[in-house]
């Protein structure tokens, strides 16, 4: 298992964030800035005169839900817990910023 680390820099909600994550782990985290910084822009239209860190608030829920939804569903457990972490994960690192 390659465990090297590699600092990238994802963007959220107009802000750069720099991380250092597992190589292989990489293209999961670039995946998930993606699709949370579409989910930004997505609210951000729909809800101009709210604060980025309400929009912000607003993407984790979203994400959060989906992933739910991800984990009611029949399966492999192992897979939808892993992306839960990742979400959560996402989410405290968010919330710290």
């Amino acid at each position: 298992m390659d465990t090297e680390k590699l600092n990238i820099t994802l963007k959220i909600g107009e802000k750069s964030y720099p991380m250092k994550v597992n190589r292989e782990d990489e293209e999961k985290f670039r995946q998930a800035s993606k699709l949370a910084e579409e989910q930004f822009i997505k609210y951000k239209k729909a809800f101009a005169n709210l604060p980025k860190e309400d929009i912000l608030a607003m993407v984790i829920l979203d994400l959060a839900k989906k992933n739910i939804d991800l984990i009611s569903h029949k399966g492999n457990p192992e897979f939808f817990l892993e992306l839960s972490d990742l979400v959560n994960n996402l989410g405290d690192y968010l919330k710290a910023q």
